[in-house]
């Protein structure tokens, strides 16, 4: 089916470059670029929530995680476009921008992914600490994006080290991780278990006196949520348990589509998340969801090649006025870097 619709795409493209000649190079991208995305989001049956929400577009912030498929330093040029040409896709609309990455080889790919970040990276502000896993995680900041402070957790018993920053934008304040949970060859309760230490450390920081209570845990946990589940190819997994079981009170897992991809273009499992504490959903958060498919297998076709087997997942947030609570939202310092 998917090859089909390759095939029917590449026809309807032929016709619309025919159709078109002549006309202003802008406006057919932008038609051929319409009929991808209408074509596709009726292929697959569903459609992501819009990430750009009516109103203020400067009260905005977005945050994009992504893992990049072991990104290192012979990454081709053809990645490389297409994780450009996806990330601006991923971003575009948002008032102030942040990437948590997941699967970053070492520092040539934490320095590669960078350049592949709107104006190739210029005022973005990287945050990556390399060790010994080719698994690393990392944080980047846009412009306007204050990063309080960051650094690696070497918590004992998680495989790859989660990557952590308290970050600023306007008035909001909140502390991100970026992770990336063992797979281990599809091994839930190792995912499970280490999800646990870190939700521990989570929570130590949060019951600090004076502690920030905004905590936004992004990346690929290589867990469902309880509906994710239901929509995954891994459905009848028995022992594929969904997070909720492991997360516990005072958090809710976002995001439901599958984003892990089987084959070239097709996703197939639930394993990307933003899990969010109560103040932040309560307060910050407009909208979560995966990122279009259609926004990044375009990108693929213009440059042949693969992005990553994982598609985006991207949370637009308030950085200031009043919340979704109805309260202003203030910045509650960064308890997370004493």
């Amino acid at each position: 089916m998917l090859r089909a619709l390759s095939i029917l795409l590449f026809v309807i493209s032929l016709s619309a470059q025919a159709q078109f000649v002549g006309a202003a190079p802008v406006e057919q991208s932008a038609d051929l670029s319409d009929t991808f995305r209408n074509l596709w989001d009726r292929f697959r049956g569903r459609k992501p929530p819009s990430q750009i929400p009516a109103g203020d577009g400067a009260n905005i912030g977005r945050l994009v995680s992504w893992n990049v498929q072991t990104l290192g330093k012979k990454a081709s040029k053809g990645k490389k476009d297409a994780l450009r040409l996806g990330l601006a896709r991923a971003l575009a609309g948002a008032g102030s921008s942040i990437l948590a990455a997941q699967e970053i080889a070492n520092d040539k790919g934490a320095e590669t992914l960078s350049r592949q970040l709107p104006n190739e990276g210029r005022g973005w502000t990287m945050s990556f600490e390399d060790t010994s896993d080719a698994m690393n995680n990392a944080i980047y900041t846009g412009p306007g994006v204050r990063l309080d402070c960051s650094g690696n957790l070497n918590l004992e018993g998680v495989q790859h080290p989660p990557h952590m920053a308290h970050i600023t934008v306007g008035d909001a304040d909140f502390t991100l991780l970026s992770v990336h949970l063992s797979y281990a060859k599809g091994d839930a309760s190792a995912s499970s278990n280490e999800l646990k230490i870190i939700m521990a450390w989570v929570r130590a920081q949060a019951a600090k006196p004076g502690a920030d209570p905004d905590f936004i845990i992004a990346g690929d946990f290589n867990l469902p949520t309880g509906k994710g589940k239901e929509l995954s190819t891994r459905s009848g997994d028995r022992s594929w348990e969904p997070i909720e079981e492991a997360l516990g009170p005072g958090y809710t897992a976002l995001v439901d589509e599958p984003t892990s991809r089987h084959g070239r273009q097709e996703a197939a499992n639930n394993y990307d998340h933003f899990l969010v504490s109560d103040d932040f959903l309560n307060e910050e958060l407009i909208v979560a969801g995966a990122v279009n498919e259609a926004e990044v297998v375009m990108a693929e076709k213009e440059t042949g090649t693969r992005a990553s087997d994982h598609f985006p997942i991207a949370l637009t947030f308030r950085k200031s006025g009043a919340g979704a609570n109805g309260k202003a939202i203030a910045l509650d310092g960064a308890s997370t870097c004493r």
